[in-house]
């Protein structure tokens, strides 16, 4: 964990529980405490309806983000396995095609390491410059073979499958960039949050303390997971984000091997 997301959600956590305090504060004042404990039973019931409600879908948004992170790693980490076996099979071709496709290969690391994922990182479209150089390595790739070469025809094909694995994983890259939580599960998730709230400072509790400890305790809670998915929304924004490096350094061990 990063600097930046502790102090970000230590400040999230405590405005929040500053929040629900003074809104305690408020109905204890204002709402006698016997008046509300007449209702426990009313709102024990509808608490457990809207807290079990409420913690189902914050468990179900909370596993899709991070499995979307595990996701946008592994599709990174087979994107750069398949530039690596590419450059391997450049090893195989004649003099002109190995030069030729070791640059492209070159090529293309240098705009996913140096273009793609910064724009991916502030969230803006990455532009055509990859798609390019994909379009010269199918080229390359499909260059004829010497006939009766059955070597070099399965090493084409392989190659052929290899590249086609770089376009899929690319194409998931990309797609996981931009694909953040729909708006609607945003307001469901905070409306959920504010009336779980609600619904706890309806409770009569003897003793301040022990009613304002309750309270801030749930919207701590509420806060920090709020937090955590707004953090885990993008794979390639925000405080946990998928870096370059996992990219970068799968390449560098495949050319230093």
């Amino acid at each position: 964990m990063n600097g930046q997301i502790l102090v970000g959600g230590l400040v999230v956590v405590a405005v929040a529980v500053a929040v629900a305090v003074v809104l305690g504060l408020a109905v204890q004042r204002w709402v006698p405490v016997a008046d509300r404990q007449e209702n426990n039973d009313v709102a024990g019931i509808a608490f457990a309806i809207i807290g079990v409600l409420y913690a189902i879908l914050m468990t179900f948004v909370i596993v899709s983000v991070w499995e979307a992170g595990d996701a946008a790693q592994n599709s990174s980490r087979a994107e750069a396995r398949a530039v690596v076996d590419l450059d391997r099979y450049a090893e195989t071709l004649p003099a002109a095609g190995n030069a030729a496709m070791h640059a492209q290969l070159a090529r293309y690391t240098q705009i996913v390491e140096q273009q793609e994922w910064p724009a991916m990182a502030a969230g803006h479209p990455v532009g055509k410059a990859g798609s390019g150089v994909i379009a010269q390595l199918w080229h390359s790739v499909d260059l004829p073979v010497v006939d009766g070469d059955d070597a070099a025809a399965a090493r084409q094909a392989e190659a052929r499958a290899t590249l086609r694995e770089l376009v899929v994983n690319r194409d998931a890259r990309l797609a996981a960039a931009g694909a953040g939580l729909p708006k609607v599960m945003w307001l469901a998730l905070i409306v959920g949050d504010v009336l779980t709230l609600a619904n706890a400072l309806m409770f009569g509790v003897k003793g301040s303390g022990e009613y304002l400890a309750i309270v801030a305790m749930l919207s701590a809670m509420s806060a920090l997971m709020l937090f955590a998915v707004y953090e885990l929304e993008y794979p390639f924004q925000r405080g946990e984000s998928v870096t370059v490096e996992v990219f970068s350094s799968v390449v560098d061990d495949g050319a230093a091997s």
